[in-house]
């Protein structure tokens, strides 16, 4: 029994030197650390960032057009939104009359002259065309009408 009672105490001491050596060559571990800058793949961190002067205008230059493709983005944006609400360009989607070359809203398919050509017109340059009449008339022999054209996107 004391011979067992002496082995567990040389392993006690044995487990306490161990802790012991760990813990103070840990701390030297430490204090040896504290004095050196970090490195990363052999230069310090520090030099790195104060020698790249021109790469550091390219990311500028980089930075730069990115946000100004993003600010183009945005705006694109905001004016497909006020178009969509109502509150946009109210010209937008208008097309040109064949005649006036007014850009309306709503135009008229038709031919009103010889060359039989089919021609969009808006409402005033279709009372020349047609006469007035839908079917057109005796002095108008060329009027045909071809139907009508609407402004989808117009303001409401």
């Amino acid at each position: 029994s004391r011979l067992e009672s002496s082995r567990s105490e040389d392993a006690v001491t044995d487990n306490l030197e161990l802790d012991t050596t760990t813990v103070l060559d840990l701390s030297m571990l430490m204090s040896q650390l504290e004095g050196i800058e970090p490195e990363i793949s052999g230069t310090s961190l520090s030099s790195s960032v104060s020698d790249n002067g021109d790469d550091n205008e390219a990311v500028d230059a980089v930075a730069q057009r990115k946000a100004e493709r993003k600010a183009a983005k945005k705006a694109k944006k905001a004016e497909r939104r006020a178009q969509r609400e109502g509150r946009g360009d109210p010209s937008a989607g208008q097309k040109e009359c064949d005649m006036c070359h007014k850009s309306v809203d709503m135009l008229i398919r038709c031919t009103y002259d010889e060359s039989l050509q089919w021609n969009m017109v808006c409402g005033k340059c279709w009372h020349k065309a047609s006469g007035g009449v839908v079917d057109g008339d005796s002095s108008h022999p060329y009027y045909r009408y071809g139907g009508l054209w609407k402004n989808r996107r117009a303001q409401k």
